[in-house]
């Protein structure tokens, strides 16, 4: 259950915070502790999505959640910074333009979302709203103060580039990364920069130009900071200028003791790597044809995890076949690497599933536990509804799947980070509903706890507002069937859409669809969705002229009737307990070819 929380002050740091003390190894909470999804008490704006940025750190007792919020003007957004005191309490300030006002930046979603990073002394930096801009940066003047933030992007270097997509760590001295792509068009190359705030001096310099390589553009993943200090780095390659899908998933490691770049070996790298840059760099060749411009291979979003001293590994998304979305019709895989090769693993293979997973993904690591975090999808006639997913396991052995919060409907993104006692702290949001959550899952009881992800997938394609969708893959049986592909089942299967419908067959003027649920549910609701979405006359491929009828103690029952309907989706109300749901038809369409087109029929039961 979610548990809204009241806006009120926190108190301040007053002085500058002693600097990071050195990482020792993370503990583990032995006690077992169920997780816990708290509202954060602010309103998004529906731009507050992307699959790669880093919007929150935790700092001295206090968690920092960035977000872009609502603007006053369309299609405009102010970017914010929320901040969680120890006792729950919570504190607000938008970024200021030269006026004092919140500053606003034009949406674009995707693109446009804020990254921060607390230094050792407290300080925030934060990245926000660059698309191909030039630095948008503020930096705070107080530690810990997230009203205290003002514009400094004169202090960076490289000032006449463009920039995008920053993803920001915090060094074991308390110094501040942040990793972006770099455009520089006229040479056709957008290439990898990593910059470092130094706390001693209070002055950023460019530590390298990670990747470049002409007519590529560097895609910036993940930096995390191990326990030597030295910096993990995860980028991917897309074509120039820019793609949805890209490919080769790389990974070098930065150390700041001596400047030295090196591979998953150890070996010496030299940078700028171009793409390609060989075993020990690419975690994720090219696959079976696959090349960078690509569009029915490739890889979409990927998260380190780091434990100690080490690379634990590395999750993301990899497409295997082309699907009708760009977004759609990926696999999350796993890479590790075993000492002499990387070896990778299909955690959850999308064509054994009937929900897809958005473009955002997470990964920790603590003790003998690994955990992936993502969100699975269900494309029904609703609208999308959407749950975030932990994926654990020890060492060896199955993954096992579980649910975090409660089937939301529209997209959901997260960011994902370990907490120092191991704790993992997320930050969830669901912007098409202006919500965000605060998520914390303690490490307690038996790593890998869960069930198979069948289970996840049928529970959301079951879930809806009102209830559960008891005849989700129910025993169907119709009257009739067009052709091969449009039998029965297809009304039941919890999609929505052109190739999954019921379909009768011309010269039935009377078609019926009978569904026979698994037992006697109390039904609230039947939702029947019909039509065609190529019609070229709206509301003409919709059922017409129907029944409603439930099988009650009693026998049949009608529900109601609906004639001269033109509408694709039709609820009607039910306050009966039954077994059997039955669509008795009349009038298929007003369609020429007069068939009935069924995309799914919804049994909402509330107990």
């Amino acid at each position: 259950m979610l548990r809204p929380v009241i806006l009120s002050a926190v108190a301040l740091l007053a002085a500058a915070l002693a600097p990071l003390p050195a990482a020792a190894a993370p503990t583990d909470v032995a006690a077992v502790a169920e997780p816990s999804v708290e509202q954060v008490p602010v309103t998004v704006d529906s731009s507050n999505q992307s699959g790669w940025w880093r919007p929150l750190d935790s700092f001295a007792g206090t968690d920092y959640f960035a977000y872009n919020a609502p603007a006053s003007t369309a299609g405009r957004h102010e970017v914010h910074i929320a901040a969680r005191a120890e006792d729950g309490t919570w504190r607000d300030g938008c970024l200021p333009d030269v006026s004092g006002a919140c500053v606003t930046y034009v949406d674009d979603v995707g693109h446009n979302q804020p990254s921060i990073v607390l230094d050792g002394e407290g300080i925030i930096h934060a990245f926000v709203s660059m698309h191909g801009d030039g630095w948008r940066y503020y930096r705070g003047t107080r530690p810990g103060d997230v009203t205290s933030l003002t514009e400094a992007s004169a202090t960076l270097p490289d000032s006449g580039l463009g920039f995008t997509y920053p993803v920001t760590a915090r060094g074991k001295d308390g110094s501040a990364y942040v990793m972006v792509r770099a455009h520089r068009d006229a040479a056709a190359v957008r290439d990898g920069r990593l910059y470092r705030f130094d706390t001693a001096t209070h002055a950023w310099s460019r530590v390298a130009v990670i990747g470049s390589g002409t007519n590529h553009s560097f895609y910036p993943d993940d930096l995390q900071v191990d326990a030597a200090g030295r910096v993990h780095v995860l980028w991917e390659w897309g074509p120039w200028p820019a793609t949805t899908h890209r490919h080769l998933g790389s990974y070098a490691v930065f150390d700041p003791a001596d400047g030295s770049w090196r591979d998953v070996t150890g070996a010496a790298l030299t940078v700028p790597l171009a793409p390609g840059a060989g075993n020990t760099v690419v975690y994720q060749p090219y696959e079976d044809g696959e090349t960078i411009t690509s569009t029915s291979r490739a890889v979409q979003t990927a998260k380190l995890a780091v434990y100690g001293d080490q690379l634990a590994g590395i999750a993301y998304r990899y497409l295997t076949a082309r699907s009708g979305s760009t977004f759609a019709g990926f696999d999350v895989r796993y890479a590790t690497w075993d000492g002499a090769a990387w070896k990778r693993e299909t955690v959850v293979a999308r064509a054994d599933h009937a929900v897809d997973n958005s473009a955002t993904i997470g990964v920790t690591r603590a003790g003998a536990s690994t955990r992936i975090y993502f969100v699975a999808e269900a494309g029904g006639c609703g609208g999308v509804r959407s749950q975030v997913v932990r994926a654990e396991r020890p060492d060896t052995g199955p993954w096992a799947f579980s649910a975090l919060g409660d089937v939301r409907q529209g997209l959901q993104r997260l960011r994902a980070q370990r907490s120092v006692n191991g704790t993992d702290l997320l930050y969830v949001t669901a912007p098409a509903t202006g919500s965000l959550w605060r998520a914390t899952v303690p490490r307690g009881g038996e790593p890998g706890a869960g069930g198979p992800f069948s289970d996840i997938a049928d529970r959301l394609l079951a879930s809806g507002v009102g209830g559960v969708n008891v005849a989700l893959n129910a025993s169907v049986t119709v009257s009739s069937v067009l052709r091969a592909g449009t039998e029965g089942a297809k009304a039941v299967d919890g999609l929505c859409s052109d190739d999954s419908r019921w379909i009768s067959a011309e010269g039935d003027t009377a078609p019926t669809i009978t569904v026979s649920l698994a037992r006697e549910y109390p039904i609230s609701e039947i939702r029947v969705h019909s039509g065609y979405s190529k019609s070229p006359v709206p509301g003409t491929d919709v059922l017409r002229d129907f029944a409603v009828e439930a099988h009650t103690a009693s026998g049949w029952q009608r529900v109601a009737a609906v004639t001269g309907n033109t509408a694709g989706t039709v609820r009607v109300p039910a306050s009966v307990t039954a077994d059997q749901v039955r669509l008795s038809i009349s009038d298929p369409s007003g369609n020429t070819i007069d068939v009935a087109r069924v995309y799914e029929i919804e049994v909402v039961s509330r107990g």
